[in-house]
This record gives C-alpha cells, structure tokens and sequence, in this order.
C-alpha cells in the first residue's frame, strides 16, 4: 500500500524539472504547492492539475490511431447491418481479439 502512494508521488513530481534549483525557484515551487494543497477542491484547479503535456508526435499518432479504430468498428458494424442474420460474423470485444503486433 505505501508502495503504491510512493509510486503515486513520484508520479506527480515527474513533470518537474531536473537538476539544481536556485534558492528562489525552490521557493517558488514550494509558495505553488501550497496555493495548489489550498485550492485543490476548486474544479479549474483540480482540471489543471490533472493535465500533463503531451508531446505533439504522441497526440497525433494517438489520434490517429483512434481514427483507424473508429473507422475499423464502424465498417464490422456496416457489415452486420447489411448481411442476413444467418450469416452475420460473431461479435467479439476488442479485448478478445488476437494481438496482431506489439509496439517496441
């Protein structure tokens, strides 16, 4: 269980930069940590503390790839609907299907 918080700060802390900081920015960071434990259960606070940036690369790649997906379900499902119900090709959840590939 402490492991899982440990992990869980850790995780949080990732967004920071590395390396020494100045007198000033420690400061700075620590004046920013307490206005955010202050505010936290505002819901714009709580939304941008939530966000991580993501590299532009990823987020298109990401998108795309949930086009492909979309585009995928959306043909199994044109293909149900205009086939007779004898011959329709069972459902199967995604989770179920066979793994083509895995990225590296």
């Amino acid at each position: 269980r402490s492991s899982d918080l440990e992990y869980q700060n850790l995780e949080g802390e990732c967004v920071e930069r590395l390396g020494p900081i100045s007198a000033r920015q420690k400061i700075a960071r620590q004046y920013d940590d307490k206005l955010k434990d202050k505010f936290k259960d505002f819901p714009q606070i709580r939304r941008i503390s939530k966000h991580r940036h993501v590299p532009k690369l990823i987020y298109k790649q990401a998108k795309e790839k949930r086009e492909m997906l979309r585009a995928r379900r959306r043909k199994e499902e044109n293909v149900r609907l205009h086939t007779k119900p004898e011959n329709q090709p069972e459902r199967k959840a995604e989770r179920k299907k066979p793994i083509v590939s895995v990225l590296t």
